[in-house]
């Protein structure tokens, strides 16, 4: 992902920034110029090895930027919530589509407002309700790529396209209210297929305003208040619907759908390597099957999918004796904050046990964010993968090869290319 134009290093930037923070009496944080992103992509604890050198705040480079990172949940949260003002979380730019801005990027009372009448629909979102049809989802899904051809050279494609359609199916049902089998959730399929049909679209474009196009005029005709309604059908008959509102949830579906399909990507990987604690799922009643599918899921979150919060820095800020300057870019590392061994015992050991054991960790864990700016529809994207995850359990035997190791993607970290997943029907054994 490109978070800005491209420009040169900027050596220049950081050495008036340093000028700056002198005349304040402050300093950089330390840190050479080093490419963060490319360090990484050689080495995945490049950022604990820089941290453990510098400390828990340093610089480099990141997007041609000066890039100051903060490692540590606890200080973390301390810089976002004092400095709130001079931070603007760094998002799509969708004014080509819809007036105001993309939820994580509102400030203020209307971050507040929209926030809140979010908050009050999915508050009034019957989850259980729409159950069946979620876990019809996730079954059909799977159980095509079952009958489908094993291995191959397209197995790794056909797999992405399986949990694609799983991903975008769920939240077109929770998030629109459109149910499998009707047209209209077909229509809204090939709609999200033509807004990105390659990943998200960072940059907004002609197919992009068309699809969306399309989109909104669907929705706007059909709010997806059927019997259960889903979110927008909920907020429709709350008022809290405009132009805004609804660009925001078409997007955040956009958004979701693509961060879902890579956290299930990790969940099957685990899974398949895992298959003791997949048949403890298979055999627990239906709530018990819940709870540790839940752990499950939250400790592929902690090992894997959570990884940085992005801020623009749009003010001199001077935070614990340094100075961060405006138009840097700032990164809160929450994967490097989720492998501290005073808070996670074996960090790198994927245990689901430790989110069973009553303990808690509160604010040592932040899979969905650290501020104001904390993703609304986290407890459902856990419900979501933990129900999936719970599917495969119960009517299919998982196996894969491949995955290893971890390779940087556009968005996330995920299971190298190779992997190649089986499922066997538990009925067809």
């Amino acid at each position: 992902m490109t978070l800005g134009r491209r420009r040169r290093l900027p050596y220049g930037a950081a050495a008036l920034a340093a000028v700056r923070a002198w005349r304040v009496s402050h300093r950089l944080p330390p840190g050479a110029m080093t490419r963060l992103d490319e360090a990484e992509r050689t080495d995945r604890l490049a950022l604990m090895h820089l941290s453990r050198t510098h400390g828990p705040i340093f610089r480099g480079v990141m997007d041609e930027r000066l890039a100051i990172c903060v490692v540590g949940n606890a200080i973390g949260r301390r810089l976002l919530r004092d400095h709130a003002a001079a931070l603007r979380p760094v998002t799509i730019d969708v004014s080509a589509l819809f007036p105001g801005r993309f939820m994580r990027a509102m400030e203020g009372e209307t971050h507040r407002t929209r926030r809140a009448a979010l908050v009050r629909g999915l508050g009034a979102l019957d989850y259980d309700a729409c159950a069946p049809s979620l876990r019809a989802i996730a079954h059909g899904a799977l159980n095509a790529y079952a009958d489908g051809p094993v291995g191959g050279p397209d197995a790794f494609q056909r797999w992405s396209a399986a949990l694609s359609q799983i991903a975008s199916g769920l939240l077109i049902r929770v998030v629109l209210g459109q149910v499998p089998g009707d047209p209209a959730f077909a229509r809204l399929m090939n709609g999200y297929r033509a807004l990105g049909p390659h990943g998200v679209a960072w940059r907004v474009g002609a197919p992009q305003i068309a699809a969306y196009a399309g989109l909104r005029a669907q929705l706007q005709g059909d709010p997806g208040a059927g019997d259960p309604p889903g979110l927008l059908g909920l907020m429709t008959a709350q008022g809290a619907v405009d132009d805004t509102m609804l660009g925001n949830l078409i997007y955040m579906v956009e958004m979701g759908r693509y961060d879902l399909r890579g956290l299930l990507r990790w969940i099957f990987a685990y899974a398949a390597a895992q298959p003791l604690l997949l048949r403890r799922i298979a055999e627990a009643t239906p709530a018990r099957a819940a709870i540790f599918a839940d752990a499950f899921v939250r400790e592929v979150l902690r090992l894997d999918q959570s990884e940085r919060l992005m801020r623009d820095v749009l003010e001199d800020i001077t935070f614990d004796g340094f100075f961060i300057p405006r138009g840097a870019l700032l990164r809160v590392c929450m994967w490097e904050a989720h492998k501290d061994e005073d808070s996670f015992a074996r960090p790198f050991a994927f245990d689901p046990e430790r989110f069973l054991d009553g303990r808690g960790y509160g604010e040592r864990f932040s899979p969905f964010g650290l501020d104001h700016h904390l993703c609304p529809f986290a407890g459902i994207s856990v419900r979501l993968a933990a129900m999936t995850l719970i599917t495969v359990a119960r009517d299919f035997t998982i196996t894969a090869q491949g995955g290893a190791p971890a390779v940087r993607g556009p968005y996330h970290w995920e299971p190298a290319p190779d992997l190649s997943v089986t499922l066997t029907k538990r009925d067809a054994r």
